[in-house]
């Protein structure tokens, strides 16, 4: 798949492509439903899949609620899906546009779209202002054709990525996975801590948590970390470590269970699969040690 860094380096194709739009925070099982619509249905024309490089709300200036994925994650989600090109526009460039001058100028101009995908609750133009009738309506004056997705629901709850930072901020993370329709994950370069764990008898990698990513409910998790293509179980702390705590920087630490070797510097992905306690004190070194015996033998009971 093709990315894009702004709608300047895209070069519209000569008979038109298929565009989902939206700003696919997350990329869950609503946003697939429209980019793998896309991508099914554009025949011998390519999917493009146009997005923005920051959130809406932070370009309009307001506060922005922690995203569920940074843009290299997304495009990677985005190519899942079958989606030929992502274009990572700079909202900042487009967003005073009218509703009209966004279909006639970008959609048609720019991107010689045939026939776009949203999602039902999209909205585009300054400051929001059109909906998908307004899509409709203006796409049908300039010969675009618009296929409108619903609304996608888990055991009855309706999926969006506002819903699913809330459930992985309050640690309900086997329901996040749900609606994201794949394993939540944080990654990074391992980085050196201060080897307490080793002391301890449980030596740890240390994930740096994305900035800007939203930062899951304190607590230890089961957890999946892939090494050289095989993949191992682990224990995962994420918090501040207030037994040894040395300043209130969050830490993602990762117990790898049958591991031996040394990962430092090397780049990972750690999944997170259930909630195993929520993150405490203890009164000492000891009774921290034993408590990490039983998550160890907690998480040796899931798969």
């Amino acid at each position: 798949m093709k990315v894009f860094d702004g709608l300047q380096q895209y070069q519209p194709h000569e008979n038109g492509a298929y565009v989902a739009l939206g700003f696919f925070d997350g990329v869950h099982l609503g946003h697939q439903a429209v980019i793998g619509g896309c991508a099914a249905e554009s025949g011998d024309l390519p999917c493009a899949v146009l997005t923005f490089d920051e959130s809406p709300a932070k370009a309009l200036g307001k506060t922005a609620p922690p995203l569920l994925s940074d843009n290299r994650r997304k495009a990677e989600l985005i190519a899942r899906l079958g989606a030929d090109e992502a274009i990572f526009a700079d909202l900042a460039r487009i967003k005073d546009h009218s509703p009209r001058e966004f279909v006639r100028v970008i959609l048609r101009d720019r991107l010689n779209a045939k026939r776009v995908y949203c999602g039902f609750n999209y909205r585009f133009g300054k400051n929001g202002e059109g909906d998908i009738n307004d899509l409709r309506e203006l796409c049908r004056e300039v010969g675009i054709g618009v296929t409108v997705k619903e609304s996608v629901s888990v055991d009855g709850e309706q999926i969006s990525s506002s819903a699913i930072r809330a459930l992985i901020a309050d640690g309900e993370i086997a329901r996040a996975n749900k609606m994201l329709g794949y394993r939540f994950a944080v990654g990074g370069d391992i980085g050196s801590g201060n080897h307490i764990g080793t002391a301890m008898g449980f030596p740890t990698v240390n994930i740096p948590l994305t900035k800007g990513i939203v930062i899951p409910r304190f607590g230890v998790y089961a957890s999946v970390i892939t090494v050289d293509g095989k993949a191992f179980r682990g224990a995962t702390n994420i918090g501040v470590r207030p037994t040894v705590k040395e300043n209130d920087a969050v830490s993602s630490e990762t117990y790898i269970l049958d591991y031996e070797g040394d990962l430092y510097g090397r780049e990972v992905t750690v999944i997170l699969t259930a909630f195993l306690r929520p993150e405490q004190k203890f009164d000492s070194i000891e009774a921290l040690t034993a408590k990490l015996h039983a998550d160890t033998a907690a998480r040796r009971q899931l798969s």
